[in-house]
């Protein structure tokens, strides 16, 4: 974890630099007290409009001044390495929830290339180890948090689904509702199911959903997570179900950032999945999906996969 954040934070002072993104805060705004004046509010509101749209006018400019011009192979080369940093640290950093001010990881970064570090190589270690031991310190608090939260929020929804009419539970902890038994076979564990489906959260927020895509999608059964594997051969083709999965047989303790405007999966997440089997790949009869083969497979989606 220490080796991680290291990189982390000495990739993305890199990364920054090489991309030109300095998007410096003036310390004299940063220590600038509150206003103790007594002006009308209208007058304050024009004060602080004007002081904005200076503030944004001035960043523009800033940024448009340090764009670079990229011309040859070589700069290309370099700019999209950068960039490809910039992206994979972006999302690694914003996912172990680290802020870090861009101002000084450039600076950082400049005079260090330039031989002027304002810090010696032992006062780096240091502070990063420590600053990895704190990371490593909250990142297990917010896991704490979620899974107990989450443990509630599982309880609390199982409990009320199971009140309804048609409900069923199964010897693992499944919980279903066929809300449309559907005409064809029932697969197999070893089938591959053709499928349209959404997966939300207990709160209703979607993490997934093939209908979002317009496609379809193809998983071999064996290879999804367990709610699944069992809870698919309970409908035949042509139906629809509806799965509620407890973390045991999800995803457990595992998390999966957000992706898009999706909703992200916390640790032990109940999962909760509106499922219709639209075929069995192969099957050439009472087949409904035979003619329209999807395109997504399970190797390009896995929302079901362990």
């Amino acid at each position: 974890m220490k080796s991680f954040i290291k990189m982390t934070l000495v990739s993305s002072a890199i990364v920054l630099a090489l991309a030109g993104c300095d998007d410096k805060k003036t310390t004299e705004e940063n220590k600038a007290p509150a206003t103790t004046t007594t002006a009308p509010a209208n007058s304050t509101e024009n004060a602080n409009t004007n002081a904005t749209e200076s503030k944004t006018a001035a960043t523009t400019a800033q940024n448009s001044a340090d764009k670079v011009t990229i011309s040859t192979d070589a700069q290309k080369e370099a700019y999209a390495l950068g960039s490809s940093f910039a992206n994979y640290m972006k999302s690694n950093l914003e996912q172990n929830e680290v802020t870090a001010d861009q101002e000084y990881l450039i600076s950082g970064f400049n005079e260090t290339m330039r031989g002027a570090s304002q810090l010696s190589q032992d006062e780096v270690k240091n502070i990063l180890d420590a600053f990895g031991k704190r990371i490593q310190e909250e990142s297990q608090a917010r896991f704490e948090k979620q899974k107990t939260e989450n443990t509630a929020a599982g309880e609390k929804y199982r409990e009320d689904f199971a009140k309804q009419e048609g409900v069923i539970k199964t010897k693992s902890g499944l919980m279903y509702k066929i809300l449309n038994e559907g005409t064809g076979r029932h697969p197999s564990a070893e089938d591959t199911v053709i499928v349209h489906y959404v997966g939300t959260l207990t709160d209703g927020h979607t993490f997934d959903s093939s209908y979002d895509r317009n496609e379809p999608a193809t998983f071999p059964l064996n290879g999804v997570i367990k709610g699944w594997t069992e809870g698919i051969q309970l409908v035949g083709v042509g139906g629809k179900i509806k799965l509620v999965v407890p973390p045991e047989l999800g995803y457990g303790d595992q998390s999966f950032p957000s992706q898009g405007d999706k909703a992200s999966i916390t640790p032990a997440s109940t999962l909760v999945f509106e499922v219709e089997l639209l075929g069995i790949d192969g099957d050439k009869e009472n087949n409904p999906a035979s003619s329209t083969e999807p395109e997504q497979t399970q190797e390009q989606n896995q929302p079901a996969a362990n």
